[in-house]
C-alpha cells in the first residue's frame, strides 16, 4: 500500500529551489516556509508548518466535497451507514468524508453487518465505526477525508462516493 505522505519544508527560499533542483521526487514536497532565523524554537517551526498543512486541508476538503456533490448526480455516493460499511468492505471506495463531530458505536452482528449501540461498555462494541470504514477504504487505495465544514452536513455525517 502507498501512502501519500508529504511535507512542508522550513528554509530559505534559495534551499528550497536547490531542494526542488536535485530531488528525484518532488511531489513529496508540499511547500515551504522562509526560515526565521530569530525564531528558530521548535514550537515556531511547528506553527509555521501547521499553517501550511491546515490551508492545504481546507483547500482539499473544499475540492472533496464539490466532487462528492458532482457524483451524487451520477449516483455514486452512498449515505447509508450500512451500505457504507458494506461498500468500503467490497473494495469500492473511492472517497470517504466523514464530518469530525461524527461518532457511531456499533455492535457487530456480522462480516459485513452491525447494530447501533448507544453504549460502548457493552461486549464487542466498536466505540466509532467510521475509523473502521476509514481503514478499509484507505487499505483499498481509496481516499479519506475528515473535515469540520457543514457543507458536507447537507448529506449527511459520513459519504462515501464509489468507484461504480
Amino acid at each position: 500500500m502507498k501512502l501519500n505522505l508529504v511535507c512542508v519544508v522550513i528554509c530559505t527560499e534559495d534551499n528550497y529551489s536547490r531542494l526542488m533542483q536535485v530531488t528525484d521526487n518532488p511531489d513529496i514536497y508540499m511547500s515551504y516556509a522562509n526560515i526565521n532565523y530569530n525564531n528558530t524554537a521548535t514550537h515556531e517551526i511547528a506553527t509555521q508548518a501547521w499553517k501550511i498543512i491546515k490551508e492545504s486541508q481546507e483547500q482539499t476538503g473544499i475540492e472533496a466535497i464539490s466532487e462528492i456533490k458532482e457524483a451524487v448526480g451520477i449516483g455514486k455516493v452512498i449515505t447509508d451507514l450500512n451500505e457504507i460499511f458494506r461498500a468500503a468492505k467490497d473494495g469500492r471506495g473511492d472517497l470517504l468524508m466523514v464530518h469530525n463531530d461524527f461518532r457511531q458505536a456499533v455492535r457487530m452482528t456480522g462480516k459485513y453487518s452491525f447494530d447501533l449501540v448507544d453504549d460502548v461498555t457493552y461486549i464487542n462494541v466498536i466505540d466509532d465505526i467510521s475509523s473502521e470504514i476509514a481503514w478499509e477504504v484507505i487499505s483499498k487505495n481509496g481516499r479519506v477525508l475528515f473535515t469540520e465544514d457543514n457543507d458536507l452536513k447537507e448529506l449527511g455525517n459520513i459519504v462515501l462516493k464509489v468507484r461504480y
